[in-house]
């Protein structure tokens, strides 16, 4: 793969701007994903640019996802910050009007590089707005010591999950399952998981939200019953993040937990003592997964817009991005799919291989949506609403917020 270098207006742009922003340290800007090595890796890499013969100086930040939101907006809104920035599948098209499509920068050889669904994840309204940056699919974790000891195979079904839970809680040393629960980005997902096997979904042919049909009701009342009325979670659930969660499983005190491809090296190398399997998520209706992208995206305002794509060019490529995904995410392209390290791997190969029942939140401006879901689980998973009327009141919340951002 390789970016065009240039393009016509960039050249008029950067005059205007005058030599000094052409000599300013090109700007990048990520975000952490908990991962070890992950800022190692970060100055490897803007090491390594500076270096190469098309480089130059950059500056790569590492953010935190708790603020990023709110920095991205205040930075589009300004007209000034990084040049290059990491931003969600689910925040494209809030940011859409401030962003510099890839189209006419990039050669055609790049569209064949990626997993299709996965470029595509980046297109809007027929642009090319964010090249994936970071991706994953979800899988569950489980203790294979502790289901080998109480002669259980790993979980298939719903039923056989529940059934797992219950039969190896043991608090406070082990809880079968972890679920988060706070009002965190992230929370969100793992009620996605049961809504999607269920047969539910958000919207319908008529884009009315249908979060809150049968399938919705009984996803949303299985995640509640594995706190309230079985009690195999770790207790006060509406407190843990996924992060929090997860660490839970590094100590050795879940049985089993739902999470990306980032959790075999973060607990290969956090809890080398935990013996554990991957399989894919448990099944209601059917089979799924949740594809989960990070763009990286040119800012409008940048006027380093060459080195931004001599960066990428660099950045993009094969060895660098099997770096990258060794850290503990799946590979944007398929050529890096294919190394030895992912397919002989019975862990990673799972993530690899259930692409294919991958599920999305849709491309519309969902941030207002992610929070009022968030809160729907709250009040749920708290007793202070019902499953159904949590689902049926912010069904109706999320179509004013569809309506609105028309």
């Amino acid at each position: 793969m390789r970016l065009i270098a240039a393009i016509a207006w960039t050249g008029a742009i950067l005059g205007l701007a005058g030599l000094s922003a052409a000599e300013d340290p090109l700007r990048v800007q990520v975000y952490s994903y908990d991962v070890p090595g992950e800022r190692a890796y970060y100055d490897r890499l803007a090491e390594e640019f500076a270096g190469s013969a098309n480089g130059g100086p950059v500056t790569i930040d590492l953010g935190t996802w708790d603020t990023a939101h709110d920095e991205i907006a205040a930075w589009f809104k300004a007209g000034a910050g990084p040049d290059l920035m990491v931003v969600p599948d689910i925040w494209l098209v809030e940011f859409a009007e401030f962003i510099e499509p890839f189209d006419g920068y990039l050669e055609p050889g790049l569209r064949d590089a990626f997993f299709e669904v996965l470029y595509r994840k980046g297109v809007y309204q027929g642009k090319l707005l964010g090249l994936v940056w970071a991706t994953s699919t979800k899988a569950l974790f489980y203790r294979a010591d502790l289901f080998r000891e109480a002669g259980l195979e790993p979980p298939r079904t719903w039923a056989e999950q529940l059934g797992a839970a219950v039969a190896l809680n043991d608090p406070p040393a082990v809880y079968g399952l972890g679920l988060p629960g706070a009002r965190e980005y992230e929370t969100d997902d793992n009620f996605f998981f049961y809504l999607w096997s269920a047969g539910g979904r958000f919207f319908d042919e008529d884009g009315r939200c249908v979060i809150n049909s049968e399938a919705g009701v009984k996803a949303l009342r299985f995640y509640c019953d594995l706190v309230n009325k079985y009690h195999v979670t770790q207790p006060e659930v509406t407190t843990w993040s996924r992060k929090q969660t997860r660490r839970l499983f590094e100590q050795g005190r879940l049985a089993m937990f739902a999470t990306g491809p980032w959790g075999v090296e973060q607990f290969r190398k956090n809890a080398p003592g935990i013996e554990f399997g991957v399989v894919p998520l448990p099944v209601d209706k059917e089979q799924v997964t949740q594809i989960i992208t990070d763009h990286m995206v040119l800012a409008a305002y940048s006027p380093r817009k060459e080195a931004a794509a001599r960066f990428l060019d660099f950045a993009y490529q094969d060895e660098r991005r099997l770096a990258f995904a060794k850290l503990g995410l799946l590979p944007e392209k398929e050529t890096v799919a294919a190394d030895a390290y992912f397919q002989n791997d019975p862990a990673w190969k799972v993530f690899v291989d259930v692409i294919p029942y991958g599920h999305s939140a849709p491309l519309i401006r969902w941030e207002k949506i992610g929070i009022a879901i968030r809160e729907a689980m709250y009040q749920a998973l708290s007793g202070r609403k019902t499953p159904e009327q949590a689902l049926n009141d912010v069904a109706a919340e999320i179509d004013g917020l569809v309506a609105e951002g028309r």
